[in-house]
């Protein structure tokens, strides 16, 4: 499997108890099970929420679903 679906599956899964649609950065974020400190994998690097908050813009909400989350994050992060 490569990043791209590495990433996404982790998305995924760190979303599957989200409550959609999401309306704001802060629903965002009290959305992830550690908050801003909630942390995935690229590659060999951990990545926080925290750093990857910057991704998504105040313009990319309602947020409609897990997928939806996971495939603007792939596509902002070049992956």
């Amino acid at each position: 499997m490569g990043i791209k679906e590495e990433v996404y599956e982790q998305i995924i899964e760190i979303l599957k108890d989200a409550k959609f649609p999401i309306n704001t950065m802060d629903e965002l974020i009290a959305a992830l099970p550690e908050g801003l400190d909630t942390t995935g994998r690229i590659g060999g690097a951990e990545v926080t929420a925290r750093e990857a908050e910057g991704l998504i813009t105040e313009k990319d909400f309602p947020l409609k679903d897990a997928k939806y989350v996971a495939d603007l994050l792939i596509e902002r992060a070049g992956l």
